[in-house]
């Protein structure tokens, strides 16, 4: 399989696997017997790990996929189980570093949500787990969430999806990642030039080859399965009851997307996992505050091994 070197990160090399007959752009730096499976958020890739992964493959093997719909990976053809595409991918994934141990699941936002269903499903393959900023229920005493379910009437309703894929369609790609940021983080000074330039240059890249508009209907699918498991939190609660792993929570205080308060409450229901805050950071910790990112996950993974 052929091998190719990205401009970024600096001392990774992509290959292309298939999953599901589809093809998988995967990233790959390091080596060492620790293997560690970074999966992105909602219309990301494996850019956003750009500073934090060759931190993280000085001891271990780093593997970086591109979520189905996203960067050079491809899209679903069917509507349906969008979540369970994915969960597969990252199984196939697993498979392909080969080792047959498990490994290191770390997860943002979406790629959070990923993460720990995928650590429930397959509790085999995940040595440890660490979440960033991933998305939680509001703060509420009903049993349904009264924000998401009305987000979810919303994004289910006639025309919605063609109305948000014409504004979609009118955007640059230097418009559309300012969006993006934007949405993610009031910090947006933080995030470095590097990692703007290079998730500008594969939007580019996409809407050249064709992938965006398949590519923004499986995300669209995506945020409504997730949405609709979120709505139900005490069910939400519950599942991750279930989660074996030990876990690592980083979530930042200034977090638009994901509130830091609701993110405190409902890892409190996991007294047993570490669950740290950083001032001064929104939606992107790995490129807000990429230090204190790695630091807290290399220090904690080190403490695992002890």
């Amino acid at each position: 399989m052929t091998e190719t070197r990205p401009p970024w990160p600096v001392g990774g090399t992509s290959q292309t696997i298939v999953s599901q007959g589809l093809p998988v752009r995967l990233t790959m730096l390091g080596e060492g017997d620790e293997v560690v499976v970074c999966l992105h958020g909602l219309g990301g890739s494996a850019l956003n790990f750009g500073i934090i992964a060759p931190l993280l493959a000085a001891e271990r093997r780093v593997l970086l996929p591109d979520l189905l719909g996203h960067g050079g990976s491809g899209s679903p053809t069917s509507a349906a189980g969008a979540v369970e595409a994915q969960l597969s991918m990252i199984d196939d994934v697993i498979m392909e570093a080969g080792t047959g141990r498990p490994v290191v699941l770390v997860g943002h936002s979406m790629g959070g949500i990923l993460a720990q269903l995928h650590a429930l499903r397959a509790p085999q393959q995940v040595s440890r787990l660490v979440l960033l900023d991933p998305p939680v229920p509001n703060l509420t005493r009903f049993r349904r969430d009264p924000r998401l379910t009305a987000k979810l009437i919303l994004l289910r309703s006639p025309g919605i999806r063609a109305l948000v894929a014409r504004k979609l369609a009118g955007m640059t790609p230097e418009e559309l990642v300012d969006q993006q940021l934007a949405d993610a983080t009031p910090h947006t000074d933080r995030i470095p030039k590097v990692a703007i330039e290079a998730t500008i240059a594969e939007t580019r890249e996409r809407a050249a080859a064709g992938l965006a508009e398949d590519g923004q209907r499986a995300q669209w699918e995506a945020i409504l399965e997730i949405v609709a498991l979120l709505a139900r939190p005490a069910a939400w609660r519950e599942r991750l009851a279930a989660i074996t792993a030990p876990t690592l929570w980083l979530q930042g205080e200034d977090d638009p997307l994901a509130n830091a308060t609701a993110a405190a409450a409902l890892a409190a229901s996991r007294p047993d996992w570490m669950f740290r805050t950083r001032a001064g950071i929104g939606h992107l910790p790995q490129l807000e505050d990429p230090v204190w990112t790695f630091d807290t996950i290399d220090a904690w993974l080190h403490d695992e091994h002890r």
